[in-house]
């Protein structure tokens, strides 16, 4: 029998209270999902992107088992863990667009995300487009949140910006029509800062 992975190995104990809390919710969830399916031959129309702009850096203690974590997670609830790239010529097959723009906290920035053709399953292709994004001090990256009631609800993706042009892909499961329509927002957060209350760029 597979032996469930245990959370307080998989974390330790040394993980501020709020982000534990939210990620042992996600961990529970997980545990009692089902596997999730195999990516359909469809996918394989998406080009995918050879080489990372800028990996991840390291926001709080013991981060690789937290993006260990996050992966695990995200994976399970429906989204998996964006990959930020150099823009590309290439697209996937737009179903539809979500313009952002920049909040006050950072005017100049712009954002174009673009959903793909869900598959039989259920999956969506995705791509955010991101231009002008401040580079965030160490330990500081973005997350892209679906949000109900203009509220960000469900993350979807966490990456990091160089201040330039970028692609973060990823693949979405969840039914979207439970979400504002154009519900989507990008959220700054700084090392040691949990809550999605940084909104940088939003529904234009």
């Amino acid at each position: 029998m597979r032996r469930e992975p245990d959370f307080d190995e998989l974390i330790g104990s040394d993980v501020p209270a709020e982000e534990r809390d939210r990620l042992r919710r996600a961990h529970d969830l997980l545990v009692r999902a089902a596997p999730p399916p195999e990516l359909s031959p469809e996918l394989d129309l998406v080009p995918w992107p050879d080489e990372s702009q800028q990996p991840l850096t390291k926001p709080v203690h013991r981060r690789p088992l937290l993006i260990a974590a996050v992966i695990a997670t995200l994976v399970g609830g429906g989204f998996v863990l964006g990959q930020a790239t150099a823009p590309s010529s290439t697209s996937l097959s737009t179903e539809h667009v979500v313009r952002l723009a920049g909040t006050d906290l950072d005017p100049n920035a712009t954002g174009v995300l673009q959903l793909g053709k869900a598959d039989t399953e259920g999956n969506w292709p995705m791509a955010l487009h991101i231009k002008g994004l401040d580079r965030l001090p160490k330990g500081g990256y973005y997350d892209l949140y679906l949000t109900k009631s203009g509220k960000p609800v469900v993350l979807c993706s966490t990456f990091n910006s160089n201040g330039g042009e970028a692609t973060i892909r990823m693949n979405a499961a969840y039914d979207l029509s439970r979400f504002d329509r154009n519900g989507w927002v990008v959220t700054r957060q700084p090392a040691g800062h949990f809550k999605p209350d940084q909104i940088v760029l939003k529904p234009a």
